[in-house]
């Protein structure tokens, strides 16, 4: 059973919402999460008017500067070397633009993520230097690809990276980095950037602004264009939103919808978002980045490249309709790779492992960070799904608060050949013969305890449903962008009295919950996930007559009552032109009152 925690803070909320004018459920959700100042209020809620640190504070960006500037002075052959996700496309992007804004016109290549994987390899490299390509910019790749650097090194290549992955460290302690020209990479410890939490599009973004500066050049436009793609960027890639990241969001997200991008705005109609009244980060990272990323998953990562490149709009709605129906293949063999492994893990016992290590020649790399995101979600246990066959496989990793995988990864390093990542998700190349030693090595090392395996849930505050308005609801929407480090507001209520369930929806999964609080105030939500969770609750508990009685509307006797609590979120709703506040039902246990 998960955990449910409250989250406590010693701040003055009401003096806190005197000083700021802002609601007082605002600003505990605020405190809550450790902005107990008033002008600390005041920034996280107004991050459009923060400005961001000089990005020649990154570490080696004069010398990358420098670098680019000579290729661009001599006319050198280069490339840029991005990679096959959101994140990686839009630096390629990004890089891409800012250099045909300066007038050069390098090359890019991003590799196949079924046949060669993740980062720099020495074949492409090899191929590249064949072209007479003199310099490589990867982005968002590199600061792992030590030999790959060297290699390039013998060819006579200098690489220029722009990573934001997390930095190797070695057994005393210090971090090693590949021998390019340039690493930038905010998570060097030498590095004093004060912000460490950008991807590789933001970054990306940085060093366009830095370069066209060195160059005394207008960057006005430029940004204008470039801001969207870093913003889509930090949201697909999960970045903490908070800091400048939040600026860049809060900034970008309504610059997609202005954007003069054909490529960009052709995926806002094939999408049905074209004329979307707000994009938030949900459009980005459930309807928008899917379909980017399903280019990299099912081989055509040139598709999504050549879409955001593209001045033609015809082509440009060509290609943004190829990107939906990919996404759509993607989604069909997700499911059916899902299936599978789920299989795979019931048969062998895998479910009772620390961290779960799996292996189905039935998927393919592509997928597997989605599968292993599913397992993780089930079984709340770190979990690494590996796909395809042959003598190198590939696969990724998806880690639950608490273990760090990339970490875990570090410890048995000797059994990849390439490998890389974060905290919580991590990439991995392994010999099939190695698969088994890993699954035993990477669980014998594995601290985890039992505790450590149940959810926990963070709640913001304990409010009666029955306080739930429009006003609030339109004063928690001064929290967007919602995401990782600025999670959509958690509450709890407790000792609800059920009193009638509506099914909705085509499929009969959602749920319209009618209740009493111990008020005595009639309310309603929606549960758009745990219809199943509740009628077999209520099946197991009080028999199935007990559940058509409540979905047929009758609450019953009061002796007969089912009393819950429950977990919620709060958002505005719009119907035929009528704003309301709407409750989403996000858990519910059985209430104290109840088991009392």
């Amino acid at each position: 059973m998960a955990k449910w925690m409250l989250r406590q803070t010693s701040a003055n909320v009401e003096a806190l919402a005197h000083q700021t004018g802002f609601d007082p459920v605002l600003v505990r959700l605020l405190a809550v999460r450790g902005y107990k100042e008033a002008g600390e209020i005041r920034s996280f809620l107004c991050p459009e008017n923060g400005e961001l640190a000089d990005p020649l504070l990154f570490a080696d960006m004069d010398k990358a500067i420098f670098r680019i500037q000579k290729a661009l002075a001599e006319k050198e052959s280069f490339v840029v070397f991005g990679d096959y996700d959101a994140d990686g496309i839009m630096s390629t992007v990004i890089l891409l633009r800012t250099f045909a804004a300066l007038g050069a016109n390098p090359s890019y290549y991003i590799p196949k993520r079924d046949g060669e994987g993740y980062g720099l390899n020495n074949e492409a490299i090899s191929g590249l230097a064949e072209q007479g390509i003199r310099l490589i910019v990867a982005c968002d790749n590199g600061v792992s690809a030590f030999e790959q650097v060297e290699y390039a090194r013998s060819l006579g290549i200098d690489v220029v990276i722009f990573d934001h992955h997390d930095i190797t460290i070695n057994e005393a302690g210090e971090q090693v980095l590949p021998a390019a020209y340039a690493v930038v990479d905010a998570k060097r410890t030498d590095c004093p950037y004060p912000f460490k939490f950008y991807c590789a599009a933001a970054l990306c973004y940085r060093f366009s602004q830095a370069l066209f500066a060195s160059l005394e050049r207008d960057w006005t436009q430029l940004q204008a264009d470039l801001l969207p793609l870093a913003a889509l960027a930090s949201v697909c890639d999960i970045v903490d939103l908070v800091g400048e990241n939040r600026t860049l969001v809060k900034l970008g997200l309504p610059a997609i919808q202005k954007s003069r991008n054909y490529g960009l705005r052709a995926l806002l109609r094939a999408t049905d978002l074209e004329k979307q009244a707000e994009i938030t980060t949900y459009h980005v990272g459930f309807v928008l980045g899917p379909c980017i990323n399903a280019a990299g998953r099912m081989g055509q990562v040139d598709t999504a490249t050549r879409l955001f490149l593209s001045d033609d709009p015809t082509q440009a709605a060509l290609l943004a309709e190829e990107l939906v129906e990919l996404n759509q293949q993607r989604r069909k063999m997700t499911e059916a790779g899902t299936a599978a492994v789920f299989q795979l893990i019931k048969e062998r016992g895998l479910e009772e492992d620390k961290v779960i290590v799996v292996h189905s020649s039935q998927i393919t790399e592509s997928i597997a960070g989605i599968i292993a995101g599913r397992v993780k979600e089930k079984y709340y246990h770190p979990t690494i799904v590996i796909g395809g066959e042959g003598e190198i496989l590939r696969g990724s990793g998806r880690s639950i608060h608490g273990y760090n995988i990339f970490e875990g990864l570090s410890e048995v390093r000797d059994l990849f050949p390439s490998f890389g990542g974060h905290p919580l998700a991590a990439g991995l190349s392994i010999r099939e013969q190695d698969v088994d030693e890993l699954r035993f090595r990477i669980n014998e090392n594995c601290s985890l305890e039992e505790d450590d395996f149940q959810q926990v849930y963070r709640i913001d505050c304990a409010l009666d449903p029955a306080c739930v308005n429009l006003n609030l609801a339109k004063s928690l929407q001064l929290l967007e962008p919602i995401g990782k480090s600025n999670d959509a507001p958690l509450f709890a209520a407790k000792g609800l009295r059920l009193m009638k369930l509506c099914i909705l929806g085509k499929t009969g999964k959602t749920l319209r919950w009618h209740f009493r609080t111990p008020r005595g105030m009639l309310c309603e939500a929606i549960d758009f996930h745990g219809k199943d969770l509740l009628e077999q609750y209520i099946t197991q508990n009080y028999g199935p007559e007990r559940w058509q009685q409540l979905c047929s509307g009758s609450c019953g006797k009061a002796e007969e009552s089912i009393f819950l609590d429950i977990l919620y979120s709060v958002s505005c709703s719009c119907y035929m032109g009528r704003e309301s506040a709407k409750i989403e039902i996000v858990s519910f246990r059985p209430s104290a009152m109840e088991r009392s």
